[in-house]
């Protein structure tokens, strides 16, 4: 397993913000789950997109539950983190199975 660094002060404070408000997100609803509106922005997107983007929040979820039991804050700026590196690999076409 990799030993991943956390979010450092370098770069942009907005995006690193964004990033620690969207990891808020998986404080609720539950796992596995998907909204309406989830579903609705999904349609028309490849599959391959959408399993990969599914995989990404299940880890993620997972990851912040676990977490959260052990560490507390530290969870979300994990999360966050997390979130960067399935948003890097979008960009990049660097999408793992």
């Amino acid at each position: 397993d990799e030993k991943r660094l956390g979010i450092t002060k370098v770069g942009n404070r907005h995006v690193r913000t964004l990033l620690v408000e969207a990891a808020q997100s998986y404080t609720r609803g539950r796992a596995g789950s998907k909204s309406k509106v989830l579903k609705a922005r999904q349609y028309g997107n490849p599959a391959e997109v959408i399993a990969y983007a599914d995989q990404a929040n299940e880890r993620l979820r997972k990851k912040y539950y676990r977490m959260v039991l052990k560490e507390g804050n530290v969870a979300k700026t994990a999360v966050a983190r997390e979130l960067a590196c399935f948003i890097w690999g979008m960009m990049t076409g660097n999408i793992r199975k």
